[in-house]
């Protein structure tokens, strides 16, 4: 029988979060507690009367609708299924037979998976205070640098000054900003990298999974210089975005006021949610992003205890931080179910 790749057999599979049997309950994949816009349900029901024909390969009125949100040329927008893809494609481009690559430790499962299954050589450098260490990346000699920024598993977040000044002392010939949870930050010093995507050093990561609730249709995009969207689009699947998913994006684009319903229930439920684990003892990380890290010595311990009250959430020891619980952000009544949890 043919064997894979030797370097292969070291990679560890992607583990996703487990579901509650409610969806109060499930609170381990940061996931939308609001769910999608309901204008999306309605795109994409007229959409499936034209699932006969394959989807625009560009996505191009989508693109057209991000690249007038972003002020930027549509040449320098790539849609993908969902942000993995592009993480994915990067790494095939760039990193393919001995790349070098440099992340936090610990880092989004994706960037270090991609970067092992093309062979490249991946530095992980560990975090000073639950964030990048941003001057010990820069040092490192890397054909990308990743930083997801506010960071997962963290939640914390990095000023635009911070990751200006690493994108110019950075070593890296290509650095990836993630902002999948970008739409959820309230630090005012904290904002999109967008503005570094029009030089040639740096591409800007984004996702329809978070905030617009489309986990379950897979969208994301990229925006970067456009010869490395260029790059991409020689070795991506024609198909990879399908016509379902083309228009959940776009009318989920088009709903700002449901965008913005999202943003402040995650915003005030956060806060909320921090409070109450403060109060039952626990040591919780600022965040920035759809959900908080708690501190426990006995994850374990925790984790049953949200369990016996139907609520699931992510073990730390899953995301590269033993000792810790990852908790999404909840719907009211997912809230009231951690009060009673932790009371």
């Amino acid at each position: 029988m043919i064997k894979p790749r030797p370097w292969l057999s070291r990679i560890e599979p992607y583990r996703p979060g487990v579901h509650a049997s409610s969806e109060d309950g499930s609170l381990a994949s940061n996931e939308s507690p609001l769910g999608a816009s309901p204008q999306v349900a309605q795109a994409v029901a007229e959409a499936a009367a034209g699932a006969h024909h394959y989807p625009d390969p560009l996505a191009g009125e989508l693109r057209g609708e991000l690249a007038r949100l972003h002020q930027v040329a549509p040449e320098q927008i790539l849609v993908g299924n969902g942000s993995d893809e592009l993480i994915f494609l990067l790494a095939w481009a760039y990193l393919a037979h001995g790349g070098r690559a440099v992340c936090a430790d610990p880092a989004y499962r994706m960037d270090e998976i991609s970067s092992q299954v093309v062979g490249a050589h991946l530095t992980k450098v560990p975090l000073r205070a639950w964030a990048h260490d941003l001057d010990a990346m820069a040092k490192a000699d890397a054909d990308i640098a990743y930083v997801v920024n506010p960071h997962n598993p963290t939640g914390t977040a990095l000023p635009l000054a911070a990751l200006e000044r690493f994108v110019a002392e950075s070593r890296a010939r290509l650095v990836v900003v993630d902002e999948a949870y970008i739409d959820f930050t309230d630090d005012p010093s904290t904002t999109t990298a967008m503005p570094l995507a029009r030089e040639g050093r740096v591409a800007v990561l984004r996702t329809f999974s978070k905030i617009h609730g489309l986990a379950g249709l897979r969208v994301g995009y990229l925006v970067a210089d456009s010869a490395i969207v260029e790059t991409l689009r020689k070795i991506r699947a024609p198909f990879s975005v399908g016509v379902l998913a083309q228009a959940a994006g776009l009318a989920a684009l088009r709903d700002a006021g449901h965008h913005q319903a999202v943003r402040r229930h995650t915003l005030t439920h956060r806060e909320a949610l921090t409070s109450l684990v403060t109060r039952a003892g626990y040591q919780v990380v600022p965040s920035q992003a759809n959900f908080v890290l708690v501190e426990a010595r006995d994850e374990t311990e925790l984790i049953d205890r949200l369990a016996g009250h139907g609520v699931a959430v992510r073990p730390g020891s899953a995301l590269g931080v033993p000792g810790t619980v990852r908790i999404s952000v909840p719907t009211t009544r997912g809230l009231e179910l951690v009060e009673r949890a932790l009371a």
